[in-house]
């Protein structure tokens, strides 16, 4: 993420406070960009699917749309009022996030900024079924909005995964950091980096290899030291080239699962920011090797992003 020209905000029409959309009108007061308040809804009694659409129910649905395009403008004009380029749209569709996704086709934003919601009792984030569709399928960076309000000066946290096990790209690390650099130095932010490496693969390793015991001479310690040595290099050598210093960057050992959100609790982040690659043997895309749980598990909203290439990576 380099620029910010339009943000395409969702609104819940049945919800009483838009924080998501106060977030994305504030990114686009600070980066000039053109914002549209954004509505998909739809109500099975007023399809008539499949045999009985009448006049009548078609009416009844053009009123259903005006009213949500009412309730938009109203919310539009107060963001106008603050000198904002604000416009409006509504989509009668179902499901719900295939709606979103047709939009995003349709306007190409920058960015799209989606609310979710934060149960208390059980002290997390929850993501519906549309969210998780999001994160899986969004073509754009998607910020999806849990908490209240970012601080004045928010935090920023970049999720980092120098090792490129896997299918991971080795450009969306700094992807990753581009898009935490940039919100940044629109929100007069600060960046930090850390990668959580688990070396479950390796200490099974210890006790052999293809029925081969290992060399004496190599122990746990070691073997731990090793990869400890080599992940953190990977992650300064990225790092530096952002020019984050040490004290903004960590290495953890553990799994992505219990360090991202120890880290963003203890260090009070607002937002976090990971990225999402294809798999090859699925039709979707999925976060990689920080596993979707770490994301159900995070005090703070969450931006996700993928490489600008991963289209050319789809299996479809």
């Amino acid at each position: 993420m380099q620029r910010l020209d339009r943000i395409l905000a969702v609104i819940d029409p049945t919800a009483d406070v838009q924080v998501g959309a106060a977030k994305a009108a504030r990114l686009a007061r600070l980066s000039g960009a053109a914002l549209e308040l954004f509505a998909c809804d739809f109500d099975p009694a007023l399809t008539g699917q499949p045999f009985f659409d009448t006049d009548d129910l078609r009416r009844l649905r053009e009123e259903f749309i005006a009213e949500r395009a009412t309730q938009l403008e109203d919310l539009a004009d107060e963001l106008r009022a603050g000198g904002l380029d604000v416009t409006t749209h509504v989509h009668w569709d179902n499901p719900l996030h295939e709606g979103i996704l047709r939009r995003v086709a349709e306007f190409e934003p920058d960015l799209m900024v989606k609310d979710t919601h934060y149960h208390s009792l059980l002290r997390r984030a929850l993501f519906t079924n549309t969210d998780w569709n999001l994160i899986r399928r969004c073509p754009v960076p998607l910020l999806l909005s849990r908490t209240a309000d970012w601080s004045a000066r928010p935090r920023i946290l970049a999720a980092l995964d120098p090792g490129h096990h896997g299918d991971k790209p080795a450009a969306l690390d700094h992807d990753i950091l581009d898009a935490a650099q940039f919100l940044a130095r629109q929100l007069d932010g600060t960046v930090a980096a850390v990668h959580a490496f688990f070396p479950a693969a390796l200490l099974a390793a210890t006790t052999g290899f293809a029925g081969v015991p290992l060399a004496q001479e190599l122990s746990v310690a070691d073997l731990l030291e090793s990869e400890r040595t080599r992940v953190a290099a990977a992650t300064r050598e990225i790092t530096q080239a952002h020019g984050l210093g040490e004290k903004s960057v960590r290495v953890l050992q553990g799994s992505a699962a219990e360090v991202l959100p120890r880290v963003a609790t203890e260090d009070q982040v607002d937002l976090v920011v990971m990225g999402a690659v294809s798999r090859s043997r699925l039709r979707e895309v999925f976060i990689g090797s920080t596993a979707e749980r770490v994301l159900d598990h995070l005090p703070c909203d969450v931006l996700v992003i993928r490489s600008a290439d991963y289209r050319e990576k789809l299996p479809f």
